[in-house]
């Protein structure tokens, strides 16, 4: 799927040493310094342009939904581009200047379940070129060719060739910021601000210290930071869709996060203030990880995973030869309908001596699986208090083990961060029916085809 993209990243490699080296290249990314110094300050600066445009929208609005499809897929890609090159590509703030330069006498339709649709400002040339190249992928996934179809398109097709030399161009700017700041003996760890400052200093630094030439401008620094960028938009975005859809659709859990919310965060409570940055990547909400954890459980925002055999095995008196593509999905029986039957014979012999209160997760109530249950993550700990159980019931939505999903922590992260600001800023009132689909289409991820917003700004 993204071999056409990106040939040299380590989301494409099988896993052998060069994987192990391109994993280590980028591992601080998700070092928790890294997003609590970095990404998450720069994250709350990118969603209180969001902040801002959804109370520009939310007025010129009176009272009658608008679409937020655009504006996720939009916020989602600055967000990830701040966090991976230290700047956005301005899409949020052009279009938060043209809604402000609109006429006074702008009105939405009259008629009470019809939306208000707005104009979109001009996209800037280097997201209208990264989400090109991004959803290229889904050429390959769409043709009996696959990725040589993909590789031909990228290569041929006028508007793709010249969205990678802008991609190409825009990599190669920020590296050479990058190189210059850093190639300053002044320059220190503290002047971080990117994963590409991260890679860059890191690589200089080494250098320096072994006296040799550094090497900050490789086929796999550019693969691995554009890598960064395309897994960390899309799939966040169709996450956040389907949360405002389940946030929208369950009032009570939404006023319930806010009660939470506003008790974590007392500070920017008793300040008027939207929380910190600091304070959204530490401070945990139980009630906050529940609703994020039942918004993926319930959203499957990816349908499955996919591993290769590296030997054969026996799996529930099944053969499994060495080599085979197994698909595990990520709803079914076990995750949002009753498990099968399975025959506990079949079982490994290490399975079945496994006693039920050592088990990996535990077990929910079968007949609430196809529900949204926040409280399902939710656990009383020894000393009476409510916390966040992980690993309250089967759950594989980021995959597991060494091949796991390596951006799983900055997810997290962005989720946490853009869901506290959202709900501490906006309630989610219901939509009208006929804006309130739930058919799914499946792209690169699985996503709601209609996300309709209804907002009324907080004023607690």
């Amino acid at each position: 799927m993204f071999v056409g993209t990106i040939p040299h990243a380590m989301t494409v490699m099988r896993t052998n040493d060069q994987w192990r080296s391109n994993r280590r290249l980028m591992a601080d990314t998700m070092s928790p310094q890294f997003l609590r110094n970095v990404a998450a300050p720069q994250e709350r600066a990118t969603f209180m342009s969001m902040i801002d445009l959804w109370k520009s929208k939310a007025g010129l609005a009176q009272g009658h939904a608008f679409e937020a499809t655009q504006d996720v897929d939009q916020i989602m890609v600055d967000n990830i581009m701040s966090i991976a090159f230290g700047s956005s590509t301005g899409i949020i703030d052009a279009q938060i200047k043209l809604l402000k330069n609109l006429p006074e006498y702008f009105e939405p339709s009259t008629h009470s379940t019809e939306p208000a649709l707005f104009p979109s400002a001009p996209n800037p040339a280097v997201y209208d070129a990264l989400t090109k190249v991004a959803w290229s992928s889904e050429i390959g996934l769409k043709s009996p060719f696959g990725r040589h179809h993909h590789a031909f398109a990228l290569k041929y097709y006028p508007k793709l060739r010249k969205a990678v030399q802008i991609r190409d161009a825009f990599i190669t700017e920020r590296l050479q910021a990058a190189w210059k700041k850093f190639n300053d003996l002044q320059a220190s760890e503290d002047d971080v601000k990117s994963a590409c400052d991260l890679i860059v200093a890191r690589e200089v630094f080494l250098a320096r210290k072994q006296g040799r030439a550094p090497d900050y401008d490789s086929p796999i620094v550019r693969d691995e930071l554009f890598g960064f960028l395309l897994a960390g938009f899309d799939t966040t975005a169709g996450t956040i869709k389907w949360g405002l859809k389940y946030l929208t659709k369950h009032q009570d859990v939404q006023q319930k996060l806010r009660d939470s919310l506003r008790s974590t965060f007392k500070q920017a409570k008793a300040d008027g203030e939207l929380p910190q940055a600091e304070d959204m990547a530490t401070l945990r909400t139980p009630y906050l990880d529940a609703v994020l954890e039942e918004i993926l459980r319930l959203g499957i925002t990816a349908q499955g995973n996919v591993r290769v055999a590296t030997q054969d095995v026996e799996l529930l008196g099944y053969h499994i030869p060495k080599g085979t593509d197994v698909l595990t999905p990520n709803s079914g029986p076990s995750l949002s309908a009753p498990p099968m039957y399975v025959d506990e014979s079949k079982r490994s012999k290490t399975s079945q001596a496994v006693a039920p209160e050592d088990r990996w997760t535990g077990d929910w109530d079968q007949t609430t699986l196809g529900e949204f249950r926040p409280e399902r993550w939710l656990r009383n700990n020894a000393q009476g208090e409510m916390e966040f159980d992980s690993r309250a019931g089967p759950m594989q939505t980021f995959g597991g083990g060494l091949r796991g999903c390596f951006g799983r922590k900055l997810a997290m992260l962005s989720l946490r961060i853009f869901f506290t600001m959202l709900i501490w800023s906006f309630e989610l009132q219901p939509v009208p029916d006929e804006l309130d689909s739930w058919a799914a289409e499946d792209l690169m991820t699985h996503q709601p085809q209609q996300t309709y917003v209804q907002l009324k700004p907080c004023t607690t």
